[in-house]
């Protein structure tokens, strides 16, 4: 069964020598991913709350791969601030050579 890390970066320019170091581990690129908060939400209609929208499913995402509601929160707050992160998934040994390149 995949497992899947996930960094936080305050500066989201790390993300991409991260990425780099994180792909050269033999990670496929579809494996990898970054996210930052988007910097507009497109309204998708008369009930859309685009923000809340965007964080119930990062926490629905979290929540699948198996984070705490700390873990969550934390995640959540670094990308309001402007944060950047990376999920990494793969096998054990993969991800967790990848955790410690995070």
């Amino acid at each position: 069964m995949p497992k899947t890390a996930v960094g936080l970066f305050e500066n989201p320019g790390l993300v991409d020598v991260i990425v780099r170091e994180i792909e050269a581990l033999g990670f496929p690129r579809k494996e990898v991913r970054e996210l930052e908060e988007p910097a507009t939400f497109d309204v998708t209609g008369v009930m859309s709350f685009p923000r809340l929208d965007f964080e119930a499913d990062l926490t629905r995402e979290l929540t699948r791969i198996g984070a705490a509601k700390a873990e969550e929160k934390a995640y959540l707050a670094g990308l309001r601030r402007g944060g950047a992160l990376v999920f990494a998934t793969g096998s054990v040994e993969m991800v967790d050579a990848a955790a410690a390149i995070m």
